[in-house]
């Protein structure tokens, strides 16, 4: 009898173990979301920058090592980018869906680059070429600002970021 318990007992430890490794007992599964969505954004103060264009950088980067300012950052690997003209001294820019890699965030900082010209490329301060950089030969840019991801997300709650570039 006591034989039998043990054989019931092992064959059920057996069953229910190989049901959680296989999965058949959970219905969800912890896959991390593909896209993450960056709010609204506004651009103010942009009025002496009519007729340039704004580049704005959806990235992964590091900031730099001496507090050189906003606009000296290493980015490795650039994960969206729209550009518009300037034609007044505000301009909206709508939210963009971000892909994530796993569980890491999918950017932490986003750079505004104030250009003359369209097709901003973006060149870090040592030379190199983030990841998924479009290749063109304009590098000259009126103003750079960048915002981190804390600031994004700390300024947002009202649903659209709030940005000051200009003078």
């Amino acid at each position: 009898m006591r034989s039998v318990k043990l054989a019931f007992i092992n064959a059920l430890t057996l069953f229910i173990g190989l049901g959680l490794l296989t999965g058949s007992f959970s219905s969800r599964s912890a896959e991390a979301a593909r896209f993450e969505t960056v709010p609204p954004l506004q651009v103010n103060l942009l009025g002496n920058l009519r007729g340039q264009y704004l580049t704005v950088f959806y990235a992964v980067g590091t900031p730099s090592l001496i507090s050189t300012g906003p606009a000296q950052v290493t980015l490795a690997q650039i994960k969206e980018t729209r550009s518009v003209q300037i034609t007044a001294d505000t301009l909206n820019i709508p939210a963009v869906q971000v892909e994530k890699e796993g569980f890491r965030p999918s950017y932490n900082f986003l750079v505004f680059v104030v250009s003359p010209q369209p097709n901003y490329s973006w060149v870090n301060a040592d030379g190199s070429v983030p990841q998924g950089s479009t290749a063109s030969n304009n590098r000259q840019a009126t103003l750079v600002n960048a915002v981190s991801r804390t600031t994004v997300e700390a300024n947002s709650a009202s649903g659209t970021l709030q940005v000051q570039l200009g003078k």
